[in-house]
């Protein structure tokens, strides 16, 4: 889960940097499909599927808690 400037994003990770929690994570995830992000914190690249975006933070927290399902 990422917070962006118009909300939040689910990002399913696929490889490249395992982020932290805290990480300043920078890209165009604000769409669906694979991405090619860059995590500032560790200065490196990190490969994501965007699963949802532009989402409330509780419309987040619920998607989150469905996928541990």
């Amino acid at each position: 889960m990422v917070e962006t400037t118009k909300g939040f994003s689910i990002l399913e990770w696929f490889g490249g940097h395992d982020p932290e929690k805290g990480d300043k994570i920078v890209g165009a995830y604000e769409s669906y499909g694979m991405k090619t992000v860059y995590d500032v914190t560790a200065d490196e690249e990190i490969r994501v599927w965007v699963e949802d975006y532009n989402l409330s933070k509780d419309s987040a927290l619920e998607k989150l808690m469905d996928a541990c399902e």
